[in-house]
């Protein structure tokens, strides 16, 4: 190999590694951008057929109409889009109230929630589940009371 040879290659992989670099630098600023505007949430549902559980990442609005717990809480029983996963509840229940005071958050499940069909689990497993997830996103709640058709589910006894 001659010099200019030597030289030529040289320049050649400048040019590349500059490429690259712009090619990271671009796919990061995609990443950044496209996540404005939304909060990081992580969803727990268990996976049918088995007894294991898998986490499930959405970046939901950050400013919603609803507020963001609620509108959590109206994801988390919509169900998980991951192939095998199972609702925590029966699909089909609704989100009655969902409200926090004095670091309590009460929530309120349509009567479907107490049917379990669809694959969904037990109710205390459903729960314990439904206060994982709560737990994990909303850090300054201290209790949360469920309720299914206007009966209080104990929470606390099922961690």
């Amino acid at each position: 190999m001659n010099y200019k040879e030597l030289l030529s290659d040289k320049k050649n992989l400048i040019k590349l590694s500059i490429a690259a670099v712009s090619v990271i630098i671009l796919l990061i600023l995609i990443h950044i951008f496209s996540h404005l505007g939304t909060n990081r949430r992580v969803f727990i549902y268990p996976v049918s057929g088995s007894s294991k559980t898998k986490k499930e990442v959405r970046y939901l609005d950050s400013n919603p109409v609803q507020g963001k717990i609620a509108y959590y809480v109206d994801e988390l029983i919509l169900g998980p889009s991951f192939y095998r996963g199972r609702p925590l509840f029966t699909l089909g229940t609704k989100v009655e109230y969902c409200f926090l005071r004095d670091k309590t958050l009460y929530v309120g499940l349509s009567e479907e929630a107490a049917l379990q069909e669809s694959g969904a689990r037990n109710i205390e497993e459903s729960a314990a589940l439904f206060r994982k997830n709560i737990k994990k996103n909303f850090i300054g709640i201290k209790n949360i009371e469920l309720f299914i058709d206007g009966n209080f589910i104990d929470l606390e006894l099922k961690d």
